[in-house]
């Protein structure tokens, strides 16, 4: 009734209704952005257990690692027959995914462009014992969603490394 005595600009209406809409979406939206951190944050997550459960230090000589051990002592699946072990420097499993200095692949299967060298671990007699096998072989990584890689999906074998 009062537009009609008195003329009113739609666009300053739409305006105050934006205004009066982020009054109520402002305080939702603060409280949902510390959870858009965790959802970055835990991109990591599956980075961080890949590395825990297949990568092997280089500071330690390759020879000195052995299987009985490295499954006792890592947090590793059990319900395989057998497990992989990478021995290089980690910055060199992270750069996998990474297409060039601004993006990384996502959600991709990839073959290392270099033969790292692996140690496979095989369960004997389904017991807590395993044998260990040790070669350069090119990798087949997953690329997660967010770029990183989050597990091995085949191996190919160059050659054996004498224990």
């Amino acid at each position: 009734m009062l537009s009609s005595l008195f003329p009113v600009d739609t666009q300053v209406v739409l305006v105050t209704e934006m205004a009066s809409a982020l009054k109520v979406l402002g305080p939702l939206l603060a409280l949902l952005f510390p959870l858009c951190g965790l959802c970055v944050h835990s991109k990591n997550l599956s980075w961080r257990e890949f590395m825990k459960q297949h990568h092997l230090n280089t500071n330690w000589e390759f020879r000195k690692y052995k299987c009985n051990d490295l499954m006792r002592e890592r947090d590793v699946p059990k319900d395989k027959n057998y497990h992989i072990f990478i021995y290089t420097l980690w910055h060199k499993i992270e750069n996998v995914c990474r297409r060039n200095w601004r993006g990384r692949y996502r959600n991709v299967y990839i073959w290392s462009q270099y033969p790292f060298k692996t140690l496979k671990c095989y369960r004997e007699n389904n017991k807590n014992n395993y044998k260990d096998y040790k070669s350069y072989s090119y990798i087949e990584f997953h690329c997660s969603m967010n770029g990183y890689v989050d597990s091995i999906e085949d191996t190919w074998l160059l050659e054996d490394v004498s224990n």
